[in-house]
């Protein structure tokens, strides 16, 4: 079944209404004279297509000079996934950009 680009937004914005409601899906449903089966088959989509892109950036960390200490420079990157890498020394951000990518 295809539908335009403009009832994909019409009903992730039902669903986002729905979310601030507080209604549990079959009530919102009810209260909005929507079938309950395609509002459930608009969620599944909404929820596929938000777990599918997951934005990945990187957090700036400043760190103060005088609170860096070359004696202890082990570094653990501890990723989204749980994976975790651990550096014995200092490496620079566009190796460490590198790694991660």
């Amino acid at each position: 079944m295809q539908y335009d680009k403009n009832t994909q937004e019409q009903m992730f914005a039902m669903i986002a209404s729905r979310k601030q409601s507080g209604l549990s899906q079959k009530d919102y449903c009810q209260q909005n004279h929507i079938r309950y089966h395609v509002f459930h088959y608009w969620y599944k989509r909404y929820r596929d297509e938000q777990s599918a892109s997951p934005e990945a950036a990187f957090i700036p960390l400043n760190v103060r000079p005088s609170f860096f200490d070359t004696s202890c420079s082990n570094i653990e990157v501890i990723l989204a996934d749980g994976k975790r890498i651990l550096f014995h020394q200092a490496v620079s951000s566009d190796f460490l950009k590198a790694v991660i990518s």
